[in-house]
Parts: C-alpha cells; structure tokens; sequence
C-alpha cells in the first residue's frame, strides 16, 4: 500500500520531542517560551527551576524555533535565550558555546547537521540531500552569496509536499521581488544625496573612466556596517583614479544621523539615503536586490552592467580589487 507523503508529514507532527537546558543564565521563577519561527506564535512555555528548563511537546509548527525568557509573554518583556532550533522528534539538549551567551541544539538529526556545516559557505550537496526544514533554512542561508537563479534551480528539486511547506514559502516570498542579483544585470535605484539632490545609481555606472562599482547597502546604526567603512576608506582611496566607484545607499530613518557619520567616517564616494515607511525591509529596493541584512554589497561591471561579486568585505574584498586593477 502506497502511503501519501501528507500523511506521512502529518504523522510525524505527532511525534515527540524533549527540549532540555541548564545554565546560570536561566532566571529561577521566570518563563522560557518556545516560539515559531515563522509566524512568532508561541509553541510551549516552562517554568525555569533550579536554572533549568525542559519543554515536552508534539506541535512542531514551522518546525523552526526560538527560546525567549521573561516574565510573562509580553513581546515587550521577552529576552532572546537560543539562535534557531529544529523541532524533530527526539530529545533536543541545549548548550551555550563558549563566548556566547544564547543557546544552541543538538542531539537531532537536523540540529546536528546545522551544527556541523556553520561556516561552511557550500552548502549546495547540504541542500540536496536535506529536502525537509533544514534545507529549506539553508536556501535562506545561503541567499548572501549565491544568486537567484542558483537558488531557484535548487528549490525546483524539491518534493512538491515541501512546495507547501511554510519555511519553503518564506523563501519563495524572499527571492520573487528579486530583480538584481550575481550574474544579472544591475537594476537602476535612485536616492537623495547630502544636499538633497536625487542621485541614480546608473549615473555612476555610466560615469566617463568608471570601470567598477561597489553598490553598498549599509546605516549608522549598524555596527557591522560601520566597522567595513575603514576598509571602504582605504580602497576607495586606493582605487578612485583607476575607475573605481561606490554608490552607498543607507538605510537610516534619521537623516541627521547619516549626515553626521558620512562626515565622521570621511566618505568621499556617493553617498544616497533610501526612501521607506514601514522599515528598511519593506523598501522597494531592499526587495528589488533581495537584501537579508546589513551590510550588504553587489560589485559592478560598468561595461556592461553585470554583477561580478557579491557581500564582499574586508580582506575579500581587498583581494577582489586588487586582482581587477
């Protein structure tokens, strides 16, 4: 008898996992809640005892989770305790690495495989051979390095059970706006610059003697942004006179604020503000380059428009200059 994969998927949701952790930073008389990591809903709570917690449940959700900490579940009062988890049948041990101060899984097959690839940039065989949550998490992943059409034809090798799933949508809703990516010809944005004035960024690109840009989605507020900007400094000196650009587009929602930086951290290139409502991620062009995070960075070709590069940074990036000029 053939068994329909719906059934099977909906059979294992019933299957049970045990989450358990120790550690000081777990607050006696608080509550750890276990919350999804898709639509934010809360999964389980326990009460912390003796600086200890374990969770036993069934309802896996998006089958992604995270720990938050608090009082009540208050969004207001909740602490993050734990980077993401895999819900999977089996008991789920929680530990904190040295120098860090949340927990991470193990113990299951999906959080010992994510566990074992951190830092491993090729991921693609990883993919392959996980078409369940973990997989679905690692085309996510890897959207910082790997182009669009890259990640479509992995996602096309899925079972059409998983098309379904809500970890596989979030992708899917992630890389449709895309329009510019690795391998693909630039999309034109436009932005305001110091004095107000509406910049493009295919002015630059078709600027007389450039030769490269670097399109740098960044914002004062970011920390890791703000530690690049030495190294843009350094590069942009270096290179200028030999045809190399930089069109930075900040996302910050106090202009006063980005004036202020753009003076401190001398950056002598163009320098745009992006225009948004709602937040950074709802702008037009965060979606229109698939943007999942600041700093963020797309090297451009101005013969003939092509993305050659992408979130390069530091000594990356250096090497990257280097061997074009």
């Amino acid at each position: 008898m053939v068994i329909p994969l719906c059934f099977l998927r909906c059979s294992s949701q019933q299957k049970g996992y045990t989450i358990e952790g120790s550690d000081a930073s777990l607050v006696d008389g608080q509550y750890v809640y276990l919350v999804d990591g898709v639509d934010w809903s809360v999964l389980d709570s326990t009460l912390v005892e003796n600086s200890s917690i374990r969770i036993e449940g069934t309802n896996r959700g998006s089958e992604v989770a995270y720990l938050y900490m608090g009082e009540s579940s208050d969004p207001d009062q909740l602490m993050q305790v734990s980077w993401q988890m895999f819900l999977e049948p089996g008991r789920i041990q929680l530990f904190i690495d040295p120098g860090d101060e949340m927990f991470r899984a193990k113990g299951t097959p999906m959080n010992d495989t994510y566990l074992k690839i951190r830092g491993e940039k090729e991921l693609t065989d990883v993919i392959r051979k996980n078409h369940n949550a973990l997989g679905c998490v690692l085309l996510g992943d890897i959207l910082s390095i790997s182009s669009k059409p890259e990640i479509e034809s992995l996602m096309a090798e899925f079972p059409e059970d998983m098309k379904r799933h809500p970890l596989y949508l979030q992708v899917v809703e992630l890389i449709e706006p895309i329009k510019a990516d690795l391998g693909m010809p630039y999309y034109d944005i436009i932005g305001m610059d110091i004095d107000g004035n509406a910049v493009s960024l295919g002015s630059i690109v078709e600027r007389e003697g450039v030769k490269y840009i670097l399109l740098d989605f960044w914002a004062s507020w970011c920390g890791p942004c703000r530690e690049e900007i030495p190294n843009l400094v350094e590069l942009y000196a270096r290179y200028k006179n030999n045809g190399f650009e930089i069109y930075g587009m900040s996302f910050d929602s106090k202009a006063k604020r980005w004036r202020e930086t753009l003076g401190k951290e001398n950056m002598a290139w163009t320098n745009v503000i992006a225009a948004f409502e709602k937040g950074p991620r709802f702008s037009p062009v965060w979606q229109a380059y698939g943007v999942d995070g600041i700093p963020w960075n797309y090297l451009i070709d101005a013969s003939d428009g092509m993305i050659v590069a992408k979130n390069l940074h530091g000594d990356e990036l250096k090497a990257k200059l280097g061997e074009l000029f």
